[in-house]
């Protein structure tokens, strides 16, 4: 499961979770939860449609946008689908300051594990060994 809000952070933590979910031959549930500071609910509805558009080839992908708290609505979201992971993104750097409030209280409050990725990290391709084992 990957949440998604419309920061520089997307697409970092878009590429962790597809990978992920290639690696775990899992499908991926793409999820934004208004409101959203960077988007309208449209502009969030769209982005959650493209994005799962441009993985399909590599990965089975569904979304969801949903509306209230984001800690508790992505952990409530999690439980629901049984996640192995919930991958999210911060703006944090990859060292100094701690991660997000969401991200923070996911690592504590999640019902499965929480890859936190942050913005600046970079994020190596997937290694096409790993897929012919």
């Amino acid at each position: 499961m990957c949440g998604i809000d419309g920061s520089a952070a997307d697409a970092a933590t878009v590429e962790v979770a597809a990978q992920l979910a290639v690696l775990a031959q899992a499908e991926l549930a793409l999820i934004a939860v208004a409101p959203l500071p960077e988007w309208t609910l449209e502009e969030a509805r769209r982005m959650l449609e493209l994005t799962a558009d441009g993985l399909r080839d590599r990965v089975a992908v569904e979304w969801h946008l949903d509306s209230g708290n984001p800690l508790r609505r992505l952990a409530e979201f999690a439980a629901r689908k049984r996640a192995l992971l919930l991958v999210v993104g911060t703006r944090a750097p990859a060292t100094g300051r701690p991660p997000s409030l969401v991200a923070s209280g996911l690592t504590r409050g999640a019902p499965c594990p929480v890859v936190v990725v942050p913005e600046a990290a970079p994020v190596p391709a997937l290694a096409d060994a790993w897929l012919d084992e």
